[in-house]
């Protein structure tokens, strides 16, 4: 019988406790749009990929280069851990637990995890969420104006990580960007101008700000079109015979 593991593969020396950001897809696809971003604007580079039985004969191609998956990046101090593929729920345990065994090795300094949750009631669009108990991070965000979710359920390997580093004494944060659409640009560029300011990044948002705002114009358009459609409907249903 074959053992399903699930593996770290590091290719280069690590910076000394570095800020770990995790990055697999999540609602709208915010944390993917993110991390793709940060790694284009940042030049980072890959040094690393995790390995799994549990996700076999999957290589995705940039560049006319074939690449895992889920990759891990690097740029100065700060390594992004980015996937582009959705790990099956009942096999969420084993890659957190490998995660979460590797963040004790290499004992980051923070570990920010980034996630986009459904459309909350507010009065700001594309706002941004978190949920911490490190007394630092709670101070910072609460001078970056971040509301933090006093309520509610966070699943999936971030929530895993969460749990992990808060036992291990290790300072997390998760950052969830709220969001209406598949994808959300904008709740991407929302989650990035906190980012920028918590890890002093200086990334520029405006290229994704304005695709996100013509993406929003298209989703606008389809559902005003729909809705149309439906009306339009109704009325013949009221005023034709043939929908009895």
């Amino acid at each position: 019988m074959i053992k399903m593991v699930t593996n770290i593969n590091i290719k280069k020396e690590l910076p000394k406790n570095p800020i770990v950001i995790e990055a697999f897809p999540s609602k709208g696809f915010v944390s993917t749009i993110a991390a793709k971003y940060m790694i284009d604007e940042l030049d980072m580079e890959v040094i690393g990929h995790l390995k799994s039985s549990r996700i076999q004969s999957i290589a995705v191609i940039h560049d006319s280069t074939p690449m895992y998956p889920i990759r891990i990046y690097a740029k100065d101090n700060l390594i992004l851990i980015f996937s582009e593929v959705n790990v099956p729920f009942h096999h969420v345990g084993e890659f957190s637990g490998a995660l979460s065994r590797w963040f004790r090795e290499i004992r980051p300094k923070e570990v920010i995890l980034l996630a986009g949750i459904a459309g909350r009631s507010t009065d700001k669009e594309h706002e941004i969420f978190s949920v911490t108990t490190d007394p630092e991070l709670k101070k910072k965000l609460k001078e970056l104006k971040v509301e933090e979710i006093d309520e509610g359920m966070l699943t999936g390997i971030s929530s895993d990580l969460l749990l992990d580093c808060i036992e291990n004494e290790i300072p997390v944060v998760a950052l969830m960007a709220e969001t209406q659409y598949t994808p959300d640009p904008l709740g991407s560029a929302s989650m990035l101008g906190i980012l920028n300011n918590l890890l002093n990044l200086n990334i520029d948002t405006r290229r994704l700000v304005e695709k996100g705002e013509e993406i929003e114009r298209m989703f606008h358009d389809i559902s005003e079109q729909l809705r149309k459609g439906i009306d339009d409907t109704k009325k013949i249903a009221e005023y034709s015979p043939m929908y009895g």
